[in-house]
């Protein structure tokens, strides 16, 4: 009894009532720091000490086998021995270990492994790959997988589909040959193993007598299916997440998996967990009337026992002034006794971290990239970098590996060993070594015609110029801007954008003068504090005391590149509601009337979601306003006194409460 005390003492009454409610499928809305991870350790944990099943009749799903490491690390804290010999893991570890036991003992191939079986299909096909890249074809494929669309299911409309479908043909049937899967074919393996095979089915569906899923608003078809089928109709799932914080669309997530929880299984109850251990009330206030706008959802609020959230929105006149704003704000709460490693700079896309940077840099603040290069150390970055430096110096052999290698044309590794040896007899520059050879006929005509279209790159463009029409003129002759279009590779080609804004572009010298002179090394010792820089979604599952969100405009944030469709903007309310909630105490979002774009100061909007949580940043409670009390529920407001409403609430009647109250929303 102690132990089973010991267990349920530590949670709130929704975690215990999540916890006690064993018999039945169960779906945990676990609102954003409301002890998700927690509550699921305790009910397993539970489980196997009430004894409703044993250890090694627990399935547990996870995303990360970090993850799974701290569920397996926190049961065997609450009961010992007893948690060992469950089935805890990722869901790609879980599928391929039921395929082991049941004989099929595929070698797995990883992302480079796949990539090379697409380049040697290509090869063979005779297709170009610097136009169609083994990467973006892979992409392809793997969207087609999440999808459970096999070959024969694709269309032919246009030819890049055609080509997609044959290639995907062949790539499967080269896997079947290898008796080999890649990340996506092992749980469509498993899935094909449990559809087929009635036997093997019933014999796992019988055995897990519990199956959870830990960010189940995170799964994916493949995923959703895999799950199902273990399911018997006797045995119990439960699903623990937060459709509020589904983020991943583009990794193929299907918000509508948890939102069809309860039609999906059924005897199925769903217990909310709304109390949030992290951020302070004010905080959640906003994040709220956020995310109230939202219509697929479960409804709810989030609350906190935590006072004293400082807000700040604050509009810049320019993307330049916004950095600084930010920066000098950082100096301020260091300056008060914040830990740098306590702050975070939260953006939608990558390249917006350039202009961060180097304010940073210039105030001498540490920081760090999160989950990306910093910005000159991005490839495509360095690669048209070194394009701009060969043009003005062709005698820069680092720079013309790094721009040949880099070429869209393809230079094959032979040509440049010949190149390399050409120069080295001669005593020449690569680039006079590549002409002379091309003078002189010395190479195969394939080789000639690539790489005379990489020295065509530089014919004709004025280096005196200004350097954002050079980069243009570069992109195009060389094929770069083609080849990212063609992947649709919109943060790369983002990034190469706002190189244009890194520097004075009236002089293509000055201008990689001054970005060699910017010192992005991380030459410092340990123990030194870091700001952390991050996108959005890098930060998914992070915390910090003070939270900067940056660049809420519209077509940054949401992004531009989205359909514009209700489903892609709830999408992108969902990550700005992230955003909000990472934060404990010190918020600060921010946006600029004018952003840099070409050397010229293009105006910007306000974001939307801006005027959605200035609504309820201000406040205007007065006759008529329909709010939310986390005690008393949904009311309307019938007068004001000063600092005291008079609010009707629809199951508790007529109350009289505080203007202040930190449980009150406005909806």
């Amino acid at each position: 009894m102690q132990q089973k005390n010991s267990i349920i003492s530590q949670l709130n009454e929704s975690q215990k009532q999540a916890v006690l409610e064993c018999n039945c499928n169960l779906l945990i809305i676990a609102g954003a720091g409301s002890g998700k991870t927690k509550t699921l350790t305790h009910k397993i944990a539970y489980i196997l000490h009430e004894g409703y099943a044993k250890p090694s009749e627990i399935l547990a799903l996870t995303f990360t086998n970090k993850a799974a490491n701290e569920m397996k690390e926190r049961i065997e804290n609450l009961i010992g021995d007893k948690a060992k010999n469950m089935w805890i893991g990722t869901f790609h570890s879980i599928a391929l270990r039921m395929l082991r036991n049941e004989g099929f003992k595929p070698t797995i191939y990883d992302t480079k492994d796949q990539e090379n079986l697409i380049k040697e299909i290509l090869k063979r096909l005779n297709v170009d790959q610097k136009k169609y890249t083994p990467k973006a074809i892979l992409s392809k494929i793997s969207l087609h997988k999440l999808n459970m669309e096999k070959p024969s299911d694709l269309d032919e409309s246009t030819p890049y589909d055609k080509l997609v479908k044959r290639v995907y043909k062949i790539y499967e049937d080269e896997l079947e040959r290898a008796n080999a899967v890649d990340f996506d074919n092992i749980i469509i393996k498993a899935i094909e193993l449990l559809e087929n095979n009635e036997e093997v089915r019933k014999k796992y569906s019988e055995r897990f007598k519990y199956i959870f899923i830990d960010e189940y608003q995170d799964t994916n078809y493949p995923q959703y299916l895999f799950v199902k089928l273990l399911y018997n109709g006797k045995n119990r799932v439960c699903a623990v997440g937060d459709e509020d914080q589904s983020i991943y669309s583009f990794r193929g997530a299907k918000v509508e998996n948890i939102l069809r929880f309860d039609k999906e299984y059924d005897n199925c109850k769903i217990i909310k967990l709304i109390k949030n251990y992290r951020s302070a009330q004010e905080i959640l206030n906003i994040a709220n009337a956020l995310i109230s706008k939202n219509n697929f959802r479960n409804e709810k609020t989030l609350y906190s026992d935590k006072i004293g959230g400082r807000i700040t929105i604050k509009e810049l006149p320019t993307d330049s002034d916004e950095a600084e704003f930010v920066v000098q704000n950082i100096l301020k709460l260091q300056s008060e006794g914040e830990s740098l490693n306590d702050i975070a700079i939260l953006y939608r896309t990558n390249y917006q971290s350039r202009i961060f940077e180097e304010a940073l840099i210039r105030n001498s603040v540490p920081y760090s990239i999160i989950g990306s290069k910093k910005f000159l150390e991005r490839n495509e970055v360095k690669d048209i970098l070194a394009y701009l430096r060969l043009l003005l110096n062709p005698k820069d052999n680092v720079s013309f590996l790094r721009a040949i290698s880099s070429h869209p044309m393809g230079i094959g590794k032979a040509l440049l060993e010949k190149i390399i040896e050409y120069a080295q007899n001669l005593n020449l520059s690569l680039f006079e070594a590549s002409e002379e050879l091309i003078k002189n006929n010395k190479l195969t005509k394939r080789q000639e015609n690539a790489l005379s279209s990489f020295l065509n790159t530089f014919k004709g463009v004025d280096t005196n110029d200004t350097v954002d029409r050079i980069i243009d003129a570069i992109m195009e002759k060389s094929g770069y801007k083609n080849y990212l279009a063609e992947k649709s590779d919109y943060d790369r080609m983002s990034n190469v954008e706002e190189l244009k804004n890194a520097g004075d572009l009236s002089n293509l010298e000055a201008f990689l003068d001054s970005l060699s002179l910017l010192d992005y090394s991380d030459d410092l010792k340990d123990g030194v504090e870091f700001v952390k820089l991050m996108t959005i979604h890098a930060a998914k599952g992070l915390e910090f005391n003070t939270v900067f969100v940056v660049g809420l405009e519209e077509g940054l944030f949401p992004n531009e590149n989205l359909k514009r469709n209700e489903l892609d903007i709830e999408e992108e309310r969902r990550l700005f509601y992230v955003a909000i909630t990472r934060a404990k105490t010190n918020l600060f979002i921010t946006h600029a009337q004018f952003r840099r774009k070409n050397n010229q100061y293009i105006p910007s909007k306000p974001s939307r979601f801006l005027r959605e949580i200035e609504a309820n940043e201000s406040r205007e409670l007065k006759r008529g306003s329909k709010v939310y009390h986390n005690i008393y529920g949904k009311g309307v407001v019938l007068s004001k006194d000063e600092n005291i409403l008079t609010v009707n609430f629809e199951n508790n009647g007529i109350k009289r409460i505080l203007t202040k109250d930190r449980n009150l929303t406005v909806i």
